[in-house]
């Protein structure tokens, strides 16, 4: 079984992150040049995947509008489902990354960026535990029961660094020092003499203009 793991495409708060102190995270579409991303991408994949496949998206407007352009380009008969557990890092109802009081910064430095949990939101370690609550649930049966040849997860930037450390038994460290993922880029997870292994594969390089 491959696991491909899908950033979603440009998104409005890549361009403007101000828009998240009034707009929901989740609530955030993907941009004209996010759009021309997600069909390379989709693209990319129909050559690459199975029939044999299943899809899974975060719930957010800007993944699953993402996974809906590659689901577009599967056959028919590949499910598609959403699932709240590989949705982005919350960080907070609303955002405003200018308005972190002293006590706030006090707290963030003492607990460091794994473990310290945002006002109303998570802390990577919530995040982590969820990338193992999902294989766990469902990725691991699907393996046993030999179901699916791939498995395609649209999500995030710090979701899916959460799943690698987690699947490569990273240590924790490795996740905070990691740059952003390039948008709607494609990373393969295979297995290989009982390890994990894993390849960035493809990241679309189009411009609003292409």
């Amino acid at each position: 079984m491959t696991i491909y793991l899908i950033r979603h495409g440009e998104s409005e708060h890549n361009v403007d992150y101000t828009i998240m102190e009034h707009i929901h995270d989740s609530e955030h579409h993907l941009t004209e040049l996010g759009q021309k991303q997600a069909k390379a991408t989709a693209e990319f994949l129909k050559d690459v995947v199975s029939e044999k496949a299943i899809l899974y998206s975060s719930p957010y407007k800007r993944t699953m509008q993402t996974a809906e352009a590659i689901h577009a380009e599967l056959p028919g008969e590949v499910p598609f489902l959403q699932n709240p557990l590989i949705r982005e890092w919350e960080l907070g109802n609303l955002l405003n990354i200018n308005n972190r009081t002293p006590q706030l910064k006090k707290e963030f430095k003492a607990s460091g960026s794994f473990y310290y949990r945002y006002p109303n939101g998570e802390s990577m370690a919530d995040v982590y535990l969820r990338a193992t609550m999902f294989y766990n649930a469902f990725l691991q049966r699907i393996e046993e029961q030999n179901r699916y040849e791939d498995v395609i997860m649209v999500s995030h930037s710090a979701f899916m660094h959460a799943f690698l450390t987690f699947m490569m038994q990273w240590p924790i460290d490795n996740n905070v020092k990691r740059e952003p993922f390039d948008n709607a880029c494609v990373i393969a997870i295979d297995e290989v003499d009982g390890d994990y292994q894993y390849k960035q594969i493809f990241a679309p390089k189009i411009s609003v203009t292409n």
